[in-house]
């Protein structure tokens, strides 16, 4: 009987895998603090890259991403803010400097026959976007790159791969077209990738004001190692046998990555009647990220529904939202968030964002906190803005919170993270790249995203520089996203689900997020936790009496942070216990 070896019981451990949000603004922006749109899927020695804005280029430089280790970038929708950025990477990844004298116009007589190492999926328009640009500023290029558009049924591609039309760096890309089902499952099959990576990719359209796309990662089936130690010496005991062989094996120990190749191959019987299997599934749930383009929530074509479901990370648009009285303190708060603004939105900040007042009266009715106005009406009042910005946001093909929560919670989402804010949600200045970093650490000392930590930051000569005591227009700020992000959590994680800690979290440029499993790891169940904790307590203050007390560095002290005067002594205020951090000295 043919025995059946080199199977270990040992899983093999999951591959790193994490996402850095490059630009987190919608089409509003650039801000100082927010670029507008790219993140970075980072596999270990590959990396793939979901939309390009104008400036994502100088984002990857500032970040520790390795950028020739970019192979593939993925379109979600052609907007500028989403595409501009694309040809000034490709001029970086592919740079012609060292490119002799008629060498491209050598490549280019292989017409057809180019092979790509470089690829860029997108909906119409992508190939005559970057040809044109291309072909107008004469940019000299290395290396050969494809260009794949994703169509509708019907839907005719830009511009044709005719080997006449083709630039000369360019191979003739695939014009993948939707299936019945109005979906793209085979935008990339499993076993594509560097070093046995081969996560799949599929697509499937989803609400925009142009067509607009959402992309499907699978992970494939986490497998258990290969017993080497068994294999080796069987292989090697082989070796004369299949090199003879037609055609010849003339290194047995290949067989061993053939083993390890994607999709799985079928047994190989050895000429020794020994049969070899591929390794056995190891029970790990393999990751799934489901991200998106500009959309007014999830996706209305039922089968691309279905492919999104049980994700590991969900990545989903929240471009604008309304922040709860209690939150936003009145006409006080307004013009803390109106200081902070970038001066381009000064003519329109009031119009777009600060709505007045329907009744005449100035402010909001519960303004000061000081009861003249019943609980009820100042819910009523929240619940009516609330309406009025979800309507402005899907009648422009954008969310609010409460299309996030409901469609993460329909597809049961682990992971959520929104990102592509309005303008008027410029990013905390934390001086970390965590997702979970303490409400009240310290400032940032750059007025921009920091991409490192500000102990040993690039952006000076000295090896340290030193954070900058929080302020009540940062804390301001920091809660303001929170809140965004906890509407998201209290519709998507809704109590007695389950056991497990979940959040949302608002993207901010340079913020960088591990996916270790499917599930959520007890280490960033734990993050959760903690920053939950402190989280509820300082929200609480803020609520109850628009600010906290914070501990600063000695020099400083106590303080009191917020919009409203420091409560006096006796008076009713959230614990003071734990509402402060104490800095390192």
């Amino acid at each position: 009987m043919a025995a059946q070896i080199g199977h270990s019981q040992k899983a093999k451990p999951l591959s790193p895998v994490s996402v850095t949000f490059l630009g987190t603004s919608s089409g509003g922006g650039p801000i100082l603090s927010r670029n507008c749109s790219s993140l970075a899927l980072d596999f270990g020695n590959e990396i793939w890259l979901f939309d390009a804005a104008d400036g994502t280029l100088m984002r990857l430089h500032q970040s520790s991403l390795r950028i020739a280790n970019i192979s593939r970038i993925f379109i979600t929708h052609m907007h500028a803010d989403h595409t501009l950025g694309l040809v000034a990477i490709m001029m970086t990844i592919m740079s012609g400097v060292g490119v002799k004298p008629g060498e491209n116009e050598e490549l280019a007589k292989l017409g057809k026959k180019k092979k790509a190492s470089f690829h860029i999926y997108g909906p119409a328009g992508i190939r005559k976007l970057i040809r044109t640009t291309l072909s107008v500023t004469s940019i000299n290029l290395a290396g050969v790159f494809a260009i794949h558009e994703i169509l509708e049924q019907g839907e005719e591609p830009s511009v044709d791969c005719e080997e006449e039309n083709l630039h000369s760096n360019e191979a003739v890309g695939i014009d993948f077209i939707a299936n019945d089902d109005g979906v793209w499952e085979n935008i990339l099959q499993q076993g594509n990738g560097k070093s046995g990576k081969g996560w799949s990719v599929k697509a499937g359209p989803i609400h925009h004001r142009v067509p607009s796309l959402g992309y499907v990662l699978e992970e494939p089936i986490p497998r258990v190692q290969l017993d080497t130690s068994s294999l080796i010496p069987l292989l090697k005991s082989n070796a004369e046998a299949l090199a003879s062989l037609d055609p010849p094996i003339k290194h047995p120990l290949s067989l061993l990555s053939h083993l390890t190749s994607l999709p799985p191959p079928p047994p190989y019987t050895l000429p020794s009647s020994d049969v070899i299997h591929p390794p056995p599934p190891s029970g790990i749930s393999p990751r799934k990220l489901v991200i998106f383009g500009d959309c007014s929530g999830g996706t209305e074509n039922s089968t691309f529904q279905k492919m999104c479901e049980n994700p590991s990370l969900l990545v989903h648009e929240c471009t604008n939202g309304h922040i709860p009285h209690d939150v936003q303190r009145g006409e006080k708060g307004m013009k803390i968030r109106k200081k902070d603004l970038e001066p381009s939105l000064e003519a329109k900040r009031d119009k777009l964002f600060f709505h007045k007042s329907t009744d005449g009266k100035k402010g909001h009715p519960h303004e000061n906190g000081n009861g003249h106005h019943s609980f009820e009406d100042i819910l009523a009042k929240d619940d009516e803005k609330r309406l009025e910005v979800q309507k402005k946001a899907l009648s422009r093909g954008h969310s609010t919170p409460e299309e996030v929560g409901n469609f993460a919670k329909t597809i049961k989402a682990r992971r959520v993270i929104v990102n592509h804010f309005s303008a008027m949600f410029p990013s905390p200045r934390y001086p970390s790249t965590e997702p979970f970093p303490s409400i009240l650490s310290p400032l940032s000392p750059f007025p921009y995203p920091s991409p490192t930590s500000t102990t040993s930051n690039a952006h000076s000569y000295d090896p340290h520089v030193e954070p900058h005591p929080l302020t009540k227009n940062e804390i301001h700020t920091r809660l303001i996203m929170q809140s965004l992000a906890d509407q998201i959590t209290e519709i998507w994680s809704s109590p007695g689900d389950d056991e497990v800690q979940r959040m949302a979290i608002p993207s901010r440029d340079f913020m960088n997020v591990q996916i270790p499993s499917h599930e959520l790891s007890d280490i960033e169940q734990d993050d959760i936790r903690r920053y939950r904790e402190e989280l509820d307590r300082v929200m609480g203050s803020w609520k109850e009496c628009g600010g906290v007390w914070v501990d600063l560095p000695k020099e400083i002290g106590r303080i009191w942070l917020g919009v409203e005067p420091a409560p006096s002594q006796g008076a009713k205020t959230a614990p003071q216990e734990g509402n402060h951090i104490r800095f390192k000295e």
